[in-house]
């Protein structure tokens, strides 16, 4: 009787083990993953978002859907994503300037190495400076010659998108490394900053690579080298900043993807492998070569040994450069 009465027991407790849901880690994803772009529709993260987010719901069968949240330079898309529940569905298309840069010019509540999970590098993002034709400038050693004189120097202007973005700080850089004090022009936008060294206003301003081939190709402007370690295919004859004899001048509006800070690890380890396998698609690097970009990847611990060295780095160039936010 006993015996019997144990049995029973068991199958029942068996039947009601078997009708509970399996762990929500053991079954992410369940549901559509939402990136948010704390930019408009057609902006860099958001296009390199939905590159990323078409081969990634492919591979987690679930839809990617991304979500714009504009303003204050990104910080609005972060900020949501930092308060909003760890479970894996509600991700950030991060880049340098709503992670790294941000709390050096906005009230932030949130802690680019605490309040965020992070999961991989998606995406390196150098720049480009260029030089108005009117200038005569056709090289970096020329640019370096022309600003040894005080008089030129102190008539040297450059555009940027506007204080406290990668192209303005990699302004700040160039100055110091030249011994230079250069005016800055701050525009409403990246284009209207480079249409402004195309049309003499300014004379060299930093550009994003994509935004730029155009106005190289058409020669309305010169580019003198690029922000990286290494020569972008796109500018296969433009040298790289060690090339330029600029080391200190490797400037990456780098893009990556974070979760809320708290994320399961089963489910931090899901997208992460994802995210990779997705960057390794020839497909998706010629996409993100037109775009300006080479595909980076990359486990959560190193992005994070990243957000917190950018972070360290341009929290002490700001702080020494005294600028403030306008």
């Amino acid at each position: 009787m006993q015996r019997h009465f144990l049995r029973h027991a068991a199958l029942v407790l068996s039947g009601m083990l078997c009708g509970l849901p399996a762990h929500a880690d053991d079954a992410f994803p369940s549901q559509p993953v939402r990136i948010i772009v704390g930019s408009e529709a057609g902006s860099a993260p958001d296009v390199l978002a939905r590159v990323l987010g078409k081969d990634l719901g492919t591979l987690l069968g679930q839809a990617v859907i991304v979500e714009n949240r504009a303003g204050a330079t990104g910080t609005i898309g972060a900020a949501a994503v930092a308060g909003a529940q760890p479970d894996g569905y509600t991700l950030l298309m991060g880049t340098v300037s709503n992670i790294a840069l941000a709390p050096s010019f906005y009230p932030i509540k949130y802690k680019p190495t605490t309040s965020f999970t992070p999961i991989s590098m998606v995406a390196s993002v150098p720049l480009v400076l260029v030089a108005s034709p009117a200038t005569g400038i056709a090289s970096i050693d020329q640019l370096r010659a022309k600003l040894k004189d005080p008089a030129a120097a102190a008539s040297f202007s450059y555009s940027s998108p506007g204080v406290g973005g990668p192209q303005h700080l990699a302004g700040v850089l160039l100055g110091k490394e030249m011994h230079a004090t250069m005016l800055h022009v701050p525009y409403k936008s990246g284009g209207a900053a480079l249409t402004a060294v195309a049309g003499g206003e300014t004379q060299i301003g930093f550009a994003g690579i994509a935004a730029a081939i155009g106005l190289v190709q058409a020669k309305r402007v010169t580019p003198l080298f690029v922000t990286a370690g290494t020569r972008f295919p796109q500018f296969p004859d433009v040298p790289s900043a060690p090339e330029a004899g600029l080391p200190g001048l490797e400037v990456d509006n780098w893009h990556a993807l974070f979760a809320p800070a708290g994320l399961p690890a089963p489910v931090r380890a899901k997208l992460e492998a994802a995210v990779n396998k997705v960057l390794q698609s020839a497909e998706v690097r010629k996409q993100f070569e037109s775009l300006g970009a080479m595909p980076a990847g990359g486990s959560g611990e190193q992005l994070a040994q990243k957000v917190a060295a950018e972070t360290a780095r341009w929290t002490q160039i700001v702080e020494s450069s005294g600028i403030k936010s306008q």
